[in-house]
Parts: structure tokens; C-alpha cells; sequence
């Protein structure tokens, strides 16, 4: 009697032949990620007409100490210069996991996008990676260790991925900053770091934010920075400082929230800001709700209008009037100067908690 047969030879050997193929795979494929550089953060500018990138990258030994190292690599191209980056640490880098890109602000005002397509349609960074400017040159800002003896670049993408819905900053991602960069006005706005030093100790301060079309940009000061997070980001967290007659004190965002309409045949813009503060003063006497809405209504506006007015100076749409020109139906959009057309009315309601 026959034995039954439970597999044909033919299928055992091409079974026997995918086991290796795919063993073999796997093992090339954790060689060949062993062999990359993984990137933390990296810096993007123009200097002497050829662009500048940088890689900050972490370094452990047997010893497991850290140690985070940066480089810089010139050229024509930005292919070309990931290349030469790839050459100089000895493995090929990646760019995937890099938490933040420092841009140059010549990039943003006299490239037209070059460089930037490169990272975003080439898709090698990750949609959730923060994008900033900077005060002092993007190399500046990603070289230095900090004094937690963390690398700079990266502690920054760290900070800025815990900030969303902060007062007083924005947060944004390469994703956000295409999505800006294609509305009607072509405004993108961009947190501004700046490398500070006190004693021994080195920081970085994101109390700024820069607002560009491309062409042009504009420095926003804290209190208009403020103004922008006010009118564009979901708040949740942040405080207020208010004062009045010889009281002071300090509030605390519970949730806030900015809404721009505009009507089809109007050339008004009603911007109303809702906003939910808690007291955080621990002192004796009962705080004067009243008086201390009047008087946190009036910083709000005038911290929006100062964000408004410098970038209105500049032709700067930093509201994105024109796009929600186009989603009211309102013609205003297609004349070149709706900006010089349209009035913003400010309405602000605080509830306190």
C-alpha cells in the first residue's frame, strides 16, 4: 500500500527556496539599516548662492555615551548634497525620522519652493516634521549641544512637538506649510528660534514667529506672535498676565478659538475670538470679573492688530482673507489689492471660569 502524499516535490523545493530567499531578505534588510545615519534634525540655507544643509545626528559608544554631532555639506543641488552628507558620516542618511527642518529665511523669500519640493514631493521627510526659521543662521542654531547636553536641533523638534496649542506659538509641520503655502496670498508662517546665552548656560527662545509669501517676510514680535496663535490655533493651554487700577494677576487659558467671516457682498472681515480663561491669583480679595474682561478684551485686540497691521504693511495675508474671501463667494479675492479693501472688525467674549 502507498504512503499518501502530502506535498509534491516540486512545491517543497519552491518552499524550500522562498524560506532562504526571504531569510536572506531580512538579514540584508537589517544590515542595510544598520548602515544608515538616522537624522534628528537638519538645517537648510543659502549661502554664496549655493545651498547649505545640515544634519545633526546622535553618536553612542560601547560605553553608551551620547554624543551628538553635526554636518554641513554645500552645493547645487540638494540630491547631490545628501550624497556628499551620506559620504562624510560613512553610511547613507535618512531623513525619515528628522524631528525638525531649520529653513534660512533667503530660502523662504528668493528660492520659489526649489529646495523645499525636494524635501516634501520627494517625501523624505515625515508629514509630521516641524519646520522653523531662525534669527541667527540655521547653522547656528542646529550645531550647539545645550546645557542639558542635549543637540540643539534636536531638543527643538522635541519642544515644538510638545507646544501644540500653546499661547503665543504655532507649530508647523512640512505638511501645514505646503497647505498655507497654496492659499490664495501664499502666506506661510513659521516659528522663529533664536540661539540665546547667559553665563555658561545656552537656550533657545520660540517667542517669535516669521510670516513670508515667498517674495517677502515679516518679523512678528512676541505680543503679535501672540495675536497670530490667538486668531489661527485652537488654544489649550498658555497664561495671560492682566492688570488694572493696583490689582495684577495671571490667567490661565482653559480653551480659545478665532472665527473669520466674511459676507459674499461685504468688505468686512467679523473675527470673533471666544475665549475661556481661568484665574490662577491666589490672593484675598475677590478679583473684579468685569473689569478684568475689559481689560484682557483690549490686549487680546490690540495684540491682533499689531499681528495684522505689520504684515497688512507688507501685502502679507497672514489671516488668509483672500481664501475665506473665495469660501463666502465674495469677488474681493481676485482684485490684487483685497488686502487694502477689506476691514477686519474684532470682536472678542471672555467667559471666566
Amino acid at each position: 500500500m502507498k504512503k499518501p502524499k502530502f506535498i509534491n516535490k516540486k512545491w517543497l523545493v519552491i518552499l524550500v527556496i522562498s524560506l532562504v530567499l526571504v531569510t536572506f531578505s531580512f538579514l540584508d534588510e537589517q544590515k542595510s539599516i544598520a548602515a544608515r545615519t538616522i537624522v534628528l534634525a537638519l538645517s537648510l540655507d543659502k549661502v554664496d548662492d549655493e545651498y547649505e544643509v545640515g544634519i545633526q545626528v546622535l553618536k553612542t559608544d560601547k560605553s553608551e555615551k551620547q554624543e551628538f554631532l553635526t554636518y554641513f555639506s554645500k552645493g547645487d543641488n540638494i540630491s547631490d548634497i545628501i550624497e556628499h552628507l551620506s559620504y562624510d558620516t560613512g553610511s547613507t542618511v535618512a531623513l525619515c525620522h528628522a524631528t525638525v527642518l531649520i529653513i534660512g529665511q533667503d530660502v523662504l523669500n528668493t528660492d520659489d519652493n526649489k529646495a523645499m519640493n525636494f524635501f516634501f514631493e520627494g517625501e523624505v521627510l515625515c508629514n509630521n516634521t516641524m519646520v522653523v526659521t531662525s534669527e541667527q543662521s540655521p547653522r547656528e542654531v542646529l550645531s550647539p549641544t545645550l546645557s542639558n547636553g542635549v543637540g540643539s536641533g534636536y531638543f527643538l523638534g522635541q519642544v515644538l512637538h510638545n507646544m501644540v496649542g500653546d499661547f503665543g506659538i504655532i507649530p508647523i509641520t512640512i505638511k501645514d506649510f505646503f497647505q498655507n503655502k497654496y492659499r490664495i496670498g501664499s502666506c506661510v508662517y513659521l516659528p522663529c528660534v533664536s540661539l540665546e546665552k547667559e553665563g555658561d548656560t545656552t537656550f533657545l527662545d520660540i517667542t517669535k514667529s516669521y510670516v513670508s509669501d515667498g517674495k517677502k517676510g515679516v518679523m512678528l514680535s512676541e505680543k503679535a506672535t501672540k495675536g497670530l496663535s490667538l486668531v489661527l490655533n485652537k488654544i489649550s493651554n498658555g497664561t495671560l498676565p492682566y492688570q488694572y487700577e493696583s490689582s495684577v494677576g495671571e490667567l490661565n487659558f482653559v480653551k480659545s478659538a478665532g472665527d473669520i467671516k466674511i459676507e459674499k457682498d461685504s468688505d468686512k472681515a467679523k473675527l470673533q475670538i471666544k475665549a475661556t480663561l481661568k484665574d490662577n491669583t491666589y490672593v484675598p480679595d475677590k478679583v473684579n470679573e468685569e473689569l478684568c474682561k475689559e481689560y484682557v478684551s483690549k490686549e487680546i485686540i490690540s495684540y491682533i492688530e499689531e499681528c495684522y497691521n505689520n504684515c497688512k504693511d507688507e501685502g502679507l495675508d497672514v489671516f488668509y482673507l483672500g481664501q475665506r474671501c473665495y469660501a463666502y463667494e465674495n469677488e474681493l479675492y481676485k482684485d490684487p489689492f483685497y488686502l487694502e479693501k477689506l476691514q477686519l472688525e474684532i470682536d472678542v467674549k471672555i467667559n471666566m471660569k
